[in-house]
């Protein structure tokens, strides 16, 4: 059953192409939210797919990594003038079929207060965006940024939390290093 009070958050695209897409989904309908582990609170953190997790709209770790990715845009700024070598993406809310994901785009630019990118995975909502595709994100949309070198990763705060969500030897498998 469709948990409406969740929201999916993505660890996928710590850069473009970090991981394969684990299979487009071609339905038009949201994903189903599985229901919560036994003995886990309704409001835990809910894997969808490997690079997929479900959280609960009102989960406060994750609003506030949200709040600290959107308000340290001008760090990213600042890194990308300084030529700071790297996959640049950033993180926005994406509807379809009534059902909101948070999803990443690489940069290929930025003008007039929008990014412009291609989607760094399939979106989980339905199959109207394909990864890949071009799209444009007003800066007030955006919800967290990542600069991805190698094993090193600037931003990426929504990451980081999720990391801290699931057990340590998964989180330490992907062997990233954050930076700020």
């Amino acid at each position: 059953m469709r948990n409406p009070a969740v929201a999916l958050a993505f660890l996928a695209a710590l850069g473009y192409g970090f991981y394969n897409a684990i299979g487009h989904m071609q339905s038009d309908k949201p994903v189903a939210i599985p229901e919560a582990s036994p003995g886990a609170s309704p409001t835990a953190p809910r894997p969808i797919k490997e690079n997929v997790v479900a959280y609960y709209t009102g989960d406060k770790a994750m609003q506030n990594a949200k709040t600290k990715g959107h308000s340290t845009l001008p760090r990213f700024h600042a890194l990308i003038k300084a030529g700071t070598p790297g996959t640049y993406t950033v993180k926005f809310p994406l509807t379809q079929n009534g059902a909101t994901e948070h999803i990443w785009m690489q940069l290929v630019g930025f003008s007039d207060g929008h990014f412009v990118g291609l989607l760094a995975d399939e979106p989980v909502n339905g199959n109207q965006y394909k990864m890949g595709d071009r799209m444009t994100v007003a800066e007030a949309d955006v919800e967290d940024w990542m600069i991805r070198d190698g094993g090193e990763v600037y931003g990426g705060y929504t990451v980081r939390q999720a990391f801290a969500d699931m057990p340590k030897e998964q989180a330490e498998k992907y062997g990233i290093t954050f930076r700020d």
